[in-house]
């Protein structure tokens, strides 16, 4: 059985809140939000990316307070209908050592 097969998203907003996450974005990927939002490719690399830590590609932009520029007040995802398959895809391909903890739907779903 799949660890987090139990799960269900609380709409919390918690994942798109982790101070100093990287959310990786592929060229298609780019294309993608850029098209969803209306802008050009490179409008879009100027003011909604910047370059990962490693140096190794673009990641999405953070606001101040750690959270994803595309979190809403209401902890909806601005872009969910075109999200970085990073996104789309937690907690069930990936998952980080503090997941649990900062998730309250993977912490009930392994109980």
């Amino acid at each position: 059985m799949d660890m987090n097969e139990g799960f269900q998203c609380r709409c919390c907003g918690a994942c798109c809140r982790i101070k100093d996450g990287i959310v990786r974005v592929s060229s298609e990927e780019i294309a993608r939000i850029a098209a969803f939002l209306g802008q050009g490719e490179a409008d879009f690399i100027a003011h909604e990316a910047e370059l990962a830590p490693d140096r190794k590609g673009l990641m999405l932009k953070s606001r101040p307070d750690g959270a994803c520029v595309y979190l809403t007040d209401d902890n909806h995802c601005r872009i969910n209908p075109v999200k970085p398959d990073k996104c789309r895809t937690f907690p069930f391909d990936w998952v980080n050592p503090d997941s649990n903890e900062v998730c309250p739907g993977l912490k009930a779903a392994n109980r």
